[in-house]
């Protein structure tokens, strides 16, 4: 019997070199940070397409565009992933569900500071930490994941960004999501849909690169 055999034409394979090489030259220019400096992640089902384009429009201070294409995507993999966490993180998964839960039902002072806890908790409590603890991290994804793709995407919770940059009295919470600001009842004004679902796709960035694809491998 002949072996099967798959052709893929020259041009397309043009296109998937040009695709690759575009992805590559934005998450060298820090893209995945400045998605992560307006409070957003990708998660593990994010394709190579949807990342370049989310950082090509980050890069371009395309703002609103991020928001609403992200406000969308997670909308969506709220309802799809609410049950992903029993089998790797069963102990904390009931929590993760009652967040979603307060999302779905518009309580978004409650559902922000039930994820952002999640996400730091995955991280070993690391993730929310001075210069000193995030040194300590690097060394964790470094000993979990040896992949540079996943290493290079994973320097988004690596460096500080806004959600853990450091809070003072005079800090400005009207910028964005920061962490500290709300768990310890300085931001009084976090809860909008948007937050709770930058919040959400934090929890994904660290459960799918840190936790998830290291359990699996």
């Amino acid at each position: 019997m002949d072996k099967f055999e798959i052709h893929i034409s020259p041009e397309i394979i043009n296109q998937i070199k040009i695709g690759i090489e575009k992805y590559e030259s934005l998450q060298k220019k820090d893209g995945f940070i400045k998605l992560a400096n307006l409070g957003w992640y990708v998660n593990g089902k994010t394709s190579l397409t949807q990342a370049s384009n989310l950082m090509d429009l980050a890069h371009n201070g395309k703002v609103s565009d991020i928001n609403n294409y992200l406000t969308n995507y997670y909308k969506k993999e709220l309802s799809e992933r609410i049950f992903s966490f029993d089998k790797f993180q069963s102990k904390r998964s009931f929590i993760i569900k009652e967040a979603v839960e307060c999302h779905l039902s518009g309580k978004y002072y409650a559902s922000v500071p039930l994820f952002l806890p999640q996400a730091d908790g995955l991280c070993s409590k690391l993730l929310f930490k001075t210069k000193d603890r995030k040194r300590e991290l690097k060394q964790l994804v470094k000993g979990k994941i040896k992949n540079d793709f996943f290493l290079n995407i994973l320097n988004s919770v690596l460096r500080t960004n806004k959600i853990d940059e450091y809070f003072s009295d005079d800090f400005d919470t009207s910028t964005g999501l920061n962490r500290h600001a709300v768990l310890h009842g300085y931001d009084t004004d976090y809860g909008t849909e948007l937050n709770s679902l930058k919040a959400f796709s934090l929890l994904l960035f660290i459960y799918d690169f840190l936790i998830f694809k290291n359990e699996k491998s």
